[in-house]
């Protein structure tokens, strides 16, 4: 191989590997469907116990669930007449709309709230233009999400992800 070559071949591994760590880089994504309350169960069982759910894991965590949904909605019946209503009581997700007694219930209490509109704005980042005429609160939940809230419920989700996550 001439030293050409070798410093030719150098060069575009250097250049493949450049493109490859920029292209990497967490993306903010704005979303009409938010996070659902099973993929948070999966990822803090990974997170106590080093692996998924086992079969009765799961069973349990499902019975739990089933039993706090259904305690929801003979508490709120008018639920039952949304469009989200599915959402909540078989997808078990949140979405536009949801109030944060549905959220808290999917998704148990986020990391962080605030009602500052600067940290809104820096959670927010390029979307923030189009969130902040309606956003009076957002919550940060694990997995990237930032839920904000308007006086009634859910006006927008938020997701970092990152460009190598697969996605089903």
């Amino acid at each position: 191989m001439s030293p050409l070559t070798r410093s030719s071949s150098w060069l575009a591994a250097a250049a493949l590997l450049a493109t490859a760590c920029g292209a990497t880089a967490p993306v903010l994504e704005r979303t009409t469907q938010g996070p659902s309350a099973e993929e948070f169960f999966i990822m803090q069982s990974y997170a106590v116990n080093g692996r998924g759910p086992n079969f009765d894991e799961k069973r349990v965590w499902q019975d739990q669930m089933d039993e706090k949904v259904f305690k929801y909605l003979r508490e709120h019946p008018e639920l039952e007449n949304t469009s989200r209503y599915s959402e909540f009581r078989f997808w078990r997700q949140v979405t536009n709309g949801s109030t944060p007694g549905e959220v808290k219930i999917l998704l148990g209490e986020p990391r962080e709230r605030t009602i500052d509109p600067a940290l809104m704005a820096s959670l927010g980042e390029q979307h923030w233009q189009a969130v902040r005429t309606t956003a009076k609160e957002a919550w940060v939940y694990p997995l990237g999400w930032v839920v904000f809230f308007d006086d009634k419920g859910v006006v927008d989700l938020l997701r970092r992800v990152s460009p190598l996550d697969v996605n089903d």
